[in-house]
Parts: C-alpha cells; sequence; structure tokens
C-alpha cells in the first residue's frame, strides 16, 4: 500500500510539472508573437509635427509619446495629458511649459493602441 502511494505521487507530482511548464511555454509564445506584430509595423510620421489633429504623431503607446516630447521639448515641464477625439478617432494631447515659460500642445494619434485592451 505505502509502495502505491507513493508512485501515485510521484505520478501525480510529474503531470503537476508538465501541466506548469505547458503553461508558462503557451504564455511566453504569446508574448513573443505580440511584441513581433508590435514592431513590425511601420509608421510613417513624415510631415507630422504633433502640432494639430491633422499633423498629430502616430504613437504606439504612451511611452513613445514622452519620448518624443523628451526630445522635441527639451528641458519642457509636463503640465497635463488629456484625451480628445477628432473625426471619432482617439488622441493624447500633452501640455508642457518650455524654457521660456510659453505652454505648448503636442498631439499623438492613438488609435494603433488605444482600446484595443492588454
Amino acid at each position: 500500500m505505502a509502495k502505491l502511494m507513493k508512485t501515485l505521487a510521484q505520478i501525480i507530482g510529474i503531470v503537476s510539472l508538465i501541466i506548469i511548464t505547458s503553461c508558462s511555454s503557451t504564455k511566453t509564445a504569446k508574448t513573443a508573437t505580440k511584441a513581433e506584430t508590435n514592431t513590425s509595423q511601420s509608421i510613417d510620421n513624415t510631415g507630422r509635427d504633433g502640432s494639430s489633429f491633422e499633423k498629430a504623431i502616430i504613437v504606439k503607446s504612451i511611452s513613445d509619446e514622452y519620448a518624443f516630447v523628451k526630445k522635441a521639448c527639451v528641458n519642457c515641464t509636463l503640465l497635463g495629458q488629456a484625451l480628445a477625439y477628432n473625426d471619432k478617432k482617439p488622441f493624447d494631447i500633452l501640455r508642457l511649459k518650455n524654457a521660456e515659460g510659453e505652454t505648448v500642445s503636442y498631439y499623438f494619434d492613438i488609435s494603433l493602441f488605444f482600446g484595443k485592451g492588454f
């Protein structure tokens, strides 16, 4: 009886290990596929400076917005961020104060990722 219990415990351990390993492998594969999809998209922002809805910078994430602003508006202070819609399309508008004390705004087209889930 003790030998049967020991064998049963070993089988349960092996099955549990297989299940845990297969679940983590599946999750990793899905994450990699999603990342590959995001990086394979090419965005052409030629002629876009972020000064209006029409010239909004097309981004794939909020971090892309902040990276753009960091380069475009050196020594600026963030005053606020707002979600806006123009022609049923979502945009983020970042308002900043530049080194001269002027308020500047940058418009970002967020339709590639906004409302798409995680």
